[in-house]
């Protein structure tokens, strides 16, 4: 019984010891999660120097347990996207739900929180592992996988595309190398950053550099060193966002340089001290994947300068940006490696070193010939026809050299595998921009090999397949062929209407208008390769003809887009651009104006004013100011004296577009359709053209309705006050109404049109009038307003024409008050010419006063004014001389 008794006191002290031994390790573990840096600094302090001079060889045995707590860190805000992403999509009201709950965390594909947490993780570990010289845990292959795996799958886009940024951009501090403590070496940051700006691919970068380093710095043993998946990552984004001129405007190192470097970082040899104890020769050996990658870079990279000569680089303040030194990393794990660097004073330089790789790779598939180096040499290719596709588009020299490549590219792609369709358009639209004569008939060739492949099981790309019958008429219309341009466009027709490549397969607008701009300049009588001859088409007949092709052309077209519209997809929008073309060719049909040929060409002005009413009433598109500048420019061309009906059309249709613009709409905030001041129209050019329409027909009527319409905008221009309606007590106050200013064309040609007029008695008052609210306005501050020589010398003609009426007319004669004038020219500095002279004269022969002395002065006037005229002759004599 005792010793049952003393055995169970045992038993319990064990236990409790046991206990208590959990509880005490609980709680230190509790203790050293807490303050971890802490413990370890004075766990460390009290270790001697040969203690800590000891370095142990990795152990990986524990990492898995950090690699654990790594992954409960990223996986459940990705299980939990994903769950409520694609769960419950029957049920309306339980998808409600998951939206709500969805929307209270982060996802991990747009929030780099989780990866963050991760990155920390990771850094701690490599941190303690530096500090205590190799004695605690090491990070593995999977800590680095783990972590990079989080920030691969943030948004990462294409930089080609026409959305500027769509990726997962953040901000952060710069980070410290976990070795040294300090701001890494690596990185282009000056110190007194704040913050960086940082994406998925430079962090991606950061970390295959920190794994790097730890690495070399344990020796590469195989548990760490970097796999060529790891690289293909990288080179991947790299490859994706070598396009984006305006992100690799900011950096001193481009994409495709960067991934350059990499693909010959991987290719370096150890240091010696490590490829004698039997590890392998290089880094990472790359394979025919990576080395596609790196061509894709080379391929998508544009020059800077290109960018800054079109316009699309944007010079913003913004944040720094990482820049990976990946030379700099080399020099200091004792890697030979040579700087890159891609000139951009040297044509396709990028390609030119994307040719190099290439040759490489086709030497490993014919060493290595698997589906999957067949797949990365196809891809190759692909990319480095776009790219010399690209840069005959976009570049202005070696198009030829360039366009040639791409279409033996292609040629070799086809021999390899089915080439896609975006390879086949890429091909015709650098032959669309190419001034051989052969161009246009070869693009037609791809074509048709790229067609051919719809017989086959090959899916083609509908988008694909519409750019490229674009590019070929193109090409067609490059060599002014529109008969065969015209062929090509019904083929595309017919394949829309025959349905073979499903509704996604629509016509572009594009091709029916540059098919009207063809046959708008056909002419086949006019010599190849002198563009002189096709500005015009000598034939009457061949003219007609044009006009009426550019119209069916058209019909074709809205036939199109009615039938697009009963889809209501309302991605098939028609402009005003092929309209115009249409209208221009059919005002180029108007003969010499003559009294035979003036009703007929009144009929060809009105039938392409018929097409502007269907266009705008019947179709619903806008008009744009080209437009009205077509038929106004007819109208004014047809005025003449006896022709006043022309002028007349003209102000007609410039009051039916003054009558549809309602500006309290267009200025108004509360309207959400409320346009801009540039949308604001008619401008002044075609105000200009109506007053030059009445100023032709040299009759009183008509100079004075030039003034009256010259009045009408001085009052549109400068009251600044519109009522939207009659009823309503609201203003918009706006500053320019019409955006039409009246400038110093407008008030020169009415003040032409009154000078040549001897039946108006107020010819020369009105003339005098003008002249004088013009440079009321010039001495107010309007610099545009100054008179110049032409306006001068009109009014001067006026004098001659009629004498002056104004409340003035006693004070001086018509001769004296033109020589006046001459002084407010030499005073303005406007220096007068011959005609100005002349016209003095004839004011001065043209007096009619009969007292003598005013005759005695007007002659005195007209001699100095001949005198004057004799001296500037013989000064501009003389110049002539000193110039031969």
């Amino acid at each position: 019984m005792k010793c049952s008794l003393q055995m169970n006191k045992s038993i319990t002290a064990i236990t409790t010891a046991l206990i208590l031994c959990t509880l005490t390790t609980q709680c230190c573990c509790l203790i050293s999660i807490k303050d971890s840096t802490n413990r370890l600094a004075v766990h460390y302090s009290t270790l001697s120097e040969e203690a800590q001079s000891a370095t142990q060889p990795p152990n990986f045995s524990a990492t898995a347990t950090f690699n654990h707590d790594i992954a409960r860190t990223l996986f459940p805000p990705l299980f939990f996207t994903l769950y409520h992403k694609y769960s419950n999509q029957n049920q309306q009201d339980d998808q409600e739900i998951a939206i709500r709950q969805h929307l209270k965390r982060p996802s991990p594909f747009e929030d780099p929180s989780s990866a963050q947490t991760a990155e920390r993780m990771l850094r701690r570990m490599m941190e303690n592992r530096y500090r205590s010289d190799g004695r605690t845990v090491c990070p593995d292959n999977r800590t680095f996988n783990l972590v990079a795996g989080s920030y691969g799958r943030l948004r990462c886009r294409n930089g080609v595309t026409k959305v500027p940024n769509i990726g997962v951009v953040w901000e952060e501090e710069p980070k410290l190398d976990p070795q040294y403590r300090m701001q890494m070496n690596n990185n282009n940051i000056d110190a007194t950053e704040e913050m960086i700006s940082m994406t998925s691919t430079d962090k991606l970068q950061e970390l295959l550099q920190l794994q790097l380093c730890l690495c070399h710095y344990e020796g590469w043993p195989d548990e760490i060193r970097p796999s060529v998946d790891i690289f293909k990552r990288v080179l991947r984004r790299l490859a994706w966002r070598s396009g984006n001129i305006e992100l690799n405007s900011r950096k001193q190192t481009s994409d495709a340089e960067q991934a350059l470097q990499w693909l010959k970082f991987m290719n370096t040899t150890l240091p010696q001290q490590f490829a004698l104890e039997g590890k392998h020769a290089t880094i990472c050996s790359p394979d025919s994947t990576s080395m596609s990658y790196v061509i894709e870079a080379l391929a998508s990279h544009r020059v800077q300068a290109y960018s800054e000569r079109k316009g699309t680089s944007k010079h913003q303040k913004t944040l720094p940006t990482m820049n990976i030194s990946i030379t700099e990393m080399a020099n200091e794990m004792d890697v030979q490696l040579e700087s890159t660097s891609i000139p951009q004073e040297v044509p396709f330089s990028a390609l030119q070193k994307a040719e190099e790789l290439l040759l490489m790779q086709e030497e490993m598939y014919e060493l290595h010939r698997n589906d999957k180096a067949k797949q990365a040499l196809a891809h190759s290719y692909k990319c480095l026809l776009e790219g010399f596709g690209r840069y005959a588009v976009t570049s202005e020299s070696s198009q030829n050299d360039a366009i040639k490549r791409a279409h033996e590219l292609l040629c070799r792609l086809e021999a390899l595998c089915d080439a896609p369709s975006s390879s086949y358009a890429s091909v015709i639209f650098a032959l669309s921009i190419s001034n051989r004569p052969s161009a246009a008939a070869v693009a037609e060739e791809v074509l048709n090999r790229m067609l051919s492949k719809l017989n086959s099981d090959q899916v083609l790309n509908a988008s694909d397949v519409s750019k490229a019958f674009s590019g070929c008429i193109a090409a067609y219309v490059k060599n002014h062929d529109a008969k065969n341009a015209d062929k090509i466009l019904f083929e595309m027709i017919k394949l829309y209407e025959s349905d073979e490549l499903g509704s996604d397969f629509v016509p572009e607008p594009r091709a029916f208008g540059t098919c009207i701009a063809a046959w708008s300049k056909y002419d086949p009588t006019a010599e190849k390769g002198n563009e002189r001859s096709r500005r015009w088409v000598s034939s009457p007949r061949q003219r007609l003809h044009n006009a009426d092709r550019a119209e069916s052309i058209l019909v074709e077209l809205e036939r199109v887009a009615r039938k697009e519209a009963v889809k209501n997809t309302n991605k098939y929008v028609l402009h005003a651009t092929p309209y115009n073309i249409a209208i221009l060719a059919r005002v180029q049909t108007l003969e010499t104006i003559s009294p035979k040929t003036r009703w007929n060409n009144e009929g060809i002005i009105l039938h392409a004013q018929s097409i502007l009413d269907h266009m705008e009433f019947e179709m619903g598109v806008a008009a744009d100011p080209y437009t009205y500048s077509i038929l106004l420019n007819a109208w004014t061309k047809q005025s003449c004296p006896g022709n006043e009906k022309a002028a007349d059309y003209a102000e007609e249709l410039l009051r039916r577009r003054i009558e549809d613009v309602d500006i309290s709409k267009i200025y108004s905030d509360d309207d959400p359709s409320a346009k801009t001041v540039d949308d604001v129209w008619p401008n002044v050019k075609h105000y200009s053209s109506v007053l030059k329409a009445h100023a032709n027909c040299r009759s009183p009527a008509g100079a004075r309705k030039a003034l009256s319409l010259l009045s009408e905008m001085e009052k549109r221009f400068y009251d600044a006050k519109v009522i939207s309606d009659e009823d309503d007590d609201a203003d918009f106050h706006v500053d320019q109404k019409d955006a039409a200013k009246p400038d110093l064309v407008c008030y020169s040609i009415v003040i032409d049109a009154f000078a040549k007029q001897k039946q108006l008695s107020e010819s020369s008052s009105v003339a005098f009038r003008l002249l004088r609210a013009m440079e009321e306005k010039y001495h107010a501050g309007d610099m545009s307003m100054k008179p110049n020589n032409r306006i001068y010398t009109a009014v001067i003609l006026s004098l001659a024409q009629s004498p002056y009426t104004g409340d003035d007319a006693a004070e001086l004669n018509n001769a004296q008050r033109a020589w006046s004038l001459l002084d407010e020219m030499k005073a303005n500095d406007v220096q007068p010419n011959s005609f100005t002279y002349n016209y003095i004269i004839n004011c001065c022969a043209q007096e009619a006063s009969h007292d003598e002395n005013e005759q005695r002065i007007s002659f005195e006037i007209a001699i100095k004014a001949f005198q004057e005229l004799r001296k500037m002759a013989a000064s501009s004599d003389n110049n002539d001389d000193d110039s031969c």
